[in-house]
């Protein structure tokens, strides 16, 4: 995810600190998250709503390198996935037509 698609996601969505998967954090929540530490093993990880605020604000990236461009695939796929999801949603139509045919 770019600054892009951060600032068009908080846009719609609204920042990630303030809802969880589209539900409102309560206070009773809100003081749950944070970061788990598993005392037997030692691994730590961070709670679902503190993921989505580190994905958003980059917190994690290295200073001083950009970050990495996506691939050409990828980049492809993505300008191109709307043709890509109705040629797959003709082919499902034409095998279901065929499969209704030979019935």
């Amino acid at each position: 995810m770019n600054e892009t698609d951060a600032f068009f996601t908080q846009t719609v969505v609204g920042p990630p600190f303030s809802i969880s998967l589209g539900r409102p954090l309560t206070t009773e929540l809100a003081r749950a998250q944070g970061l788990t530490v598993d005392l037997e093993t030692g691994q730590s990880r961070v709670t679902a709503a503190w993921h989505d605020w580190l994905v958003l604000s980059h917190a994690m990236d290295a200073p001083g390198w950009p970050r990495r461009i996506p691939g050409a695939l990828r980049r492809r796929l993505e300008r191109h996935a709307l043709w890509l999801a109705v040629f797959g949603l003709v082919n499902f139509v034409g095998a279901v037509i065929l499969v209704a045919m030979r019935q």
